[in-house]
């Protein structure tokens, strides 16, 4: 019966993993196959690059030290045949997440895997739009960049005291918290995560609604396309789209302009 209950439970970890259902590799809740990652791993456990041909670059494996330190994460490079791309393991090198190496959907780096999996803060500083009854924070998980890299984007929400938006889902024809933006020539984008919603009991219209209040972070992925500008910079942009209400009203639906620059990492010279 434990056994069952464990192969449902690792069955469901792959289904949720960036990998997805088609992965063929090791399951979520499994040990990582190569023991040579065990000198690698800190307090909490580490990030594991696994390549089959060439060796990645030292400088993917160097970035974020500190982040990773205080995080009590290793991070290392590891040849392997299971699939390639970044496997986040435990303290014990149980696989607790996998995000792949995709042509298609680009590399990872391992600031979008702090952002994404431990809610990790990057040091540089976040573009602040001020809107009605919220204030957005514009930020990415990197601000250098290189063409095929998958990096995220953050919006930190900071809503006004009493006030909430619905969250997405929410039925009735109440106006869900929205968040637009293009494919461009410079990058690809991935659709917007949502956190969890809270379920809001709205005295007013005697019903209980999806919502979000207070603070809450979005984030979403791009893949990093070819540089289209001599200047090595390029600026995307987006829309926050809401309506927010308190116990009493709902205001009138408002549409935030919000954007983030980046630079080109410089191609190193032959």
């Amino acid at each position: 019966m434990k056994r069952a209950r464990l192969t449902i439970i690792s069955l469901l970890c792959v289904l949720l993993s960036p990998l997805g259902a088609g992965d063929l590799g090791p399951p979520i809740g499994s040990q990582f196959p190569e023991r040579s990652v065990k000198s690698k791993l800190g307090p909490k456990g580490a990030l594991i690059l696994v390549y089959q041909s060439a060796e990645p670059e030292s400088s993917e494996i160097q970035q974020n030290q500190e982040a990773l330190r205080k995080l009590g994460l290793g991070i290392a490079a590891v040849p392997s045949k299971i699939p390639p791309g970044w496997y986040v393991l435990d303290a014990r090198g149980v696989i607790v997440a996998k995000y792949p190496d995709d042509e298609a959907g680009g590399r990872y780096t391992p600031a979008a895997i702090l952002v994404r999996q431990f809610g990790w803060m990057p040091p540089e500083p976040a573009v602040e739009v001020e809107g009605k009854q919220l204030t957005a924070k514009a930020g990415a998980s990197n601000a250098t960049v290189a063409p095929g890299q998958r990096v995220t984007l953050m919006l930190d929400i900071d809503l006004e005291p009493n006030m909430h938006v619905y969250a997405p889902g929410v039925e009735g024809g109440y106006i869900s918290i929205n968040w637009k933006m293009q494919d461009s020539q410079t990058a690809a984008v991935h659709p917007a995560i949502f956190p969890r919603s809270q379920k809001l009991y709205l005295k007013a219209i005697n019903e209980t609604v999806p919502a979000y209040r207070n603070h809450f972070r979005l984030t979403r992925d791009i893949t990093i396309g070819r540089p289209i500008d001599a200047s090595g910079k390029f600026t995307l942009s987006g829309s926050l789209r809401y309506q927010a209400c308190d116990d009493r009203v709902c205001y009138i639906p408002q549409e935030l302009h919000v954007t983030w620059t980046f630079q080109y990492d410089a191609p190193k010279q032959p």
